[in-house]
């Protein structure tokens, strides 16, 4: 399936993991990882969706954080309960560091019952958001959303925030879509693109440098966005491109980059923030809950890729360096 095409999926893709989601967490008792620490941990997107989940649990006083799993490989004591997060659970630090970390409540979330990283924790919820595409984009959101309503199960909260979330991702691709031709005219030939956002946004924003390198092959990086006012904004001009998430210093950050003729896409929730010259406004409805802003947040992101890997020539490409140790082989069929 080509890339496009699983992001015009994102609704049914969100709307079967949800289902799936709410009816298999009816028999879990995730109470078990109502530890004082709770890590959350991945590789590649997985890892950015960890940052994501880790922030929204902070927002509940709950002592969370994203831990990169290749820093667990010694097994060292740093959390009390471990969600592991890959997408066909088969990320070998992802793996590790849930095998090494035993004596830890651990939940893994991936779309494979069988896979390694499931048999190697105590509870298990499965995705079940179809086909996926390189880069990933149906298998990123499905893992936010099925992060999001274990979450809200684990606080005891009676909303329920992903309940409207595929039908507001359509709404969201139907209007990022009216956007993209400028984009693609603004952001012709980026030698970089920085993307900035602060919390939970980092996350998005390191989600969305992630597709940018992947789909583009153009250089991108990450920055939380007081981080970014701090020196790292200085290398941009008319040649880079900036892409900013957030509602706040990031309206200033945003206009201001288009004050110095650098091509900027702001994705906010905010009102009344006007295009610039340079600058492209996507607004996107805003929703309380993190986990689920950022599934509305990416999905600009990911058909802006998508037109950057168009631009590039790259349309559907597949990765150049195949790695043989980032996952556990499969086993061989007798």
């Amino acid at each position: 399936m080509s890339y496009r095409a699983t992001i015009a999926r994102q609704p049914e893709a969100l709307a079967d993991t949800y289902s799936a989601g709410r009816a298999e967490l009816a028999g879990l008792d995730v109470s078990i990882l109502d530890k004082p620490v709770i890590g959350i941990t991945g590789i590649g997107a997985s890892f950015v969706a960890a940052v994501v989940g880790a922030a929204e649990l902070q927002t509940k006083d709950r002592r969370a954080f994203a831990i990169r799993s290749v820093d667990m490989y010694d097994g060292r004591d740093l959390c009390d309960a471990l969600v592991g997060l890959s997408h066909r659970g088969r990320s070998v630090e992802t793996v590790a560091a849930l095998e090494r970390l035993p004596a830890a409540a651990r939940l893994a979330i991936t779309n494979d019952p069988q896979s390694p990283l499931a048999k190697a924790a105590n509870l298990h919820l499965r995705l079940n958001n179809g086909g996926d595409a390189t880069p990933s984009s149906t298998g990123y959101t499905a893992t936010l959303l099925a992060m999001g309503i274990a979450f809200e199960k684990l606080l005891g909260e009676d909303a329920d925030a992903f309940a409207p979330i595929p039908e507001l991702a359509r709404d969201v691709l139907s209007d990022a879509a009216d956007h993209m031709s400028r984009l693609g005219e603004t952001f012709r030939n980026r030698r970089a693109i920085d993307c900035v956002g602060a919390g939970a946004a980092l996350g998005t924003a390191d989600g969305a440098s992630l597709l940018i390198r992947e789909a583009s092959r153009i250089p991108a990086a990450a920055y939380d966005t007081r981080h970014y006012l701090h020196g790292p904004m200085e290398s941009m001009d008319s040649s880079t491109g900036v892409v900013v998430f957030g509602a706040g210093r990031e309206i200033e950050l945003a206009q201001h980059l288009d004050g110095i003729a650098c091509p900027t896409l702001l994705i906010t929730t905010a009102d009344g923030v006007q295009n610039g010259e340079y600058l492209t406004v996507v607004k996107v409805p805003k929703v309380d809950n993190l986990i689920a802003q950022a599934i509305l947040d990416i999905l600009t992101a990911q058909l802006f890729a998508a037109e950057l890997s168009d631009a590039a020539g790259l349309t559907d490409t597949k990765f150049r360096y195949k790695m043989s140790d980032t996952k556990v082989p499969q086993p061989e069929a007798h």
